[in-house]
């Protein structure tokens, strides 16, 4: 194991790996740093859409079987507890385990031959030595460094010289629960739910053997989401959870207006990458990290290239997506509008299925926009002014 690094990636989910992987298969000494041993658990609904599965096969190419445990072709939708709408036997939706899902990833990252250190967090980051100091007392120096390291992102901190501040996140709570207990009938589809938190959503998703129970929402909105976690299961189980529940903050539509400083490049949910409206966040792990790797290479190899250009160029396509779904969000999750939207939903036909086409990446925000544009009613209001933003 060596003290310096062509590319040092902090943190090894996808995000992580997709860098890491895509330094390896062009020839770039890496090293992958986690606080964790893996595999390790993480709070997540697993979901997988098509979308996270192309990106999954444009960075690591084969395998892609292997790493998910059920799937769908369908959901169900409700708001306040009342089915309003569902999706039968159109477009494809996965479901994972994202302690094998990551381990995984990490596995393919290790066989291309990249270095590991695992179970040693990275306590902070010296820009003007381009040094990492870990826990264990280590120094570890790059050329470039990827900030992988999630939410409270050590790395980030380095970028935007910013705190965390807990009101501009969500916090999702969840719980793996017993297949006997969640199954209420043959049917295998994922269940959204709007309503049951302010600024937020739940979700019952089917794993293998369980499935995922959790909602997650905003926090300046919401004082305790535990708690409504709590309300939230009893009411779709008709028994109090009595398995472990896990929290943790997710972002919420606030990704970093600034993703690269002094030769530092923050990925995934360390820089806010995660869709407020679908929860899609996998999908762009992945593509960020292999954004990042692409641009850093490119950077390293011709001098008339920046990687602050080169990596924008990339990124401001994940960013004008979220930036549409915020636009989104205040209609679905404000109360003023929230139940005009819900029965809206509850009438069409349609726009099930044109969310549906969103999660696979077959329409993006700016094709669902020009959809509801062209429909009569209370969507068509709602949007009218939102096709050219």
């Amino acid at each position: 194991m060596k003290n310096f690094y062509t590319c040092l990636v902090v943190g090894a989910g996808p995000s992580g790996s997709s860098a890491a992987y895509t330094f390896a298969k062009n020839g770039m000494d890496v090293c992958v740093i986690d606080k964790a041993i893996f595999p390790r658990d993480k709070l997540c609904g697993g979901l997988l859409t098509r979308r996270t599965k192309q990106c999954f096969l444009d960075v690591f190419g084969t395998g892609w079987e292997d790493i998910h445990e059920c799937w769908s072709n369908g959901a169900l939708f409700f708001h306040k507890g009342q089915m309003i709408n569902a999706i039968e036997n159109y477009g494809e939706l996965f479901f994972c385990n994202r302690r094998t899902f990551d381990h995984a990833l990490l596995e393919k990252v290790m066989a291309k031959g990249a270095d590991v250190v695992l179970g040693d967090r990275v306590e902070g980051v010296d820009t003007t030595l381009k040094m990492c100091r870990l826990r264990s007392g280590r120094e570890i120096r790059y050329r470039y460094l990827i900030g992988a390291d999630g939410v409270n992102s050590v790395v980030a901190r380095a970028v935007t010289s910013k705190g965390f501040d807990r009101n501009r996140y969500a916090f999702a709570v969840q719980a793996e629960t017993p297949d006997v207990i969640c199954r209420q009938n043959d049917m295998i589809l994922p269940e959204i739910y709007f309503g049951e938190v302010d600024w937020g959503y739940g979700w019952v998703f089917p794993k293998k053997n369980s499935y995922s129970v959790g909602i997650g929402a905003l926090c300046q909105k919401n004082g305790d989401v535990a708690g409504k976690f709590r309300e939230f299961y009893l009411a779709r189980n008709s028994q109090p959870c009595s398995v472990t529940l896990k929290g943790h903050y997710i972002p919420f539509g606030n990704f970093s207006r600034n993703a690269v400083a002094k030769d530092i490049v923050i990925v995934g949910d360390a820089a806010g990458l995660v869709d407020p409206i679908t929860g899609e966040g996998i999908a762009y792990a992945i593509e960020s990290g292999q954004y990042a790797a692409q641009a850093v290479i490119l950077a390293s190899s011709n001098k008339n290239i920046t990687l602050a250009d080169e990596y924008e160029k990339y990124y401001s396509k994940i960013t004008q997506e979220i930036d549409r779904a915020n636009m989104l969000q205040y209609y679905l999750f404000s109360r003023c509008t929230q139940g005009l939207v819900m029965t809206a939903l509850s009438r069409s036909r349609t726009m099930p299925y044109h969310y549906m086409d969103l999660l696979s990446g077959a329409i993006d925000y700016k094709d669902l926009f020009s959809i509801i544009q062209k429909k009569a009613g209370i969507f068509g209001m709602f949007f009218r002014n939102l096709k050219t933003q």
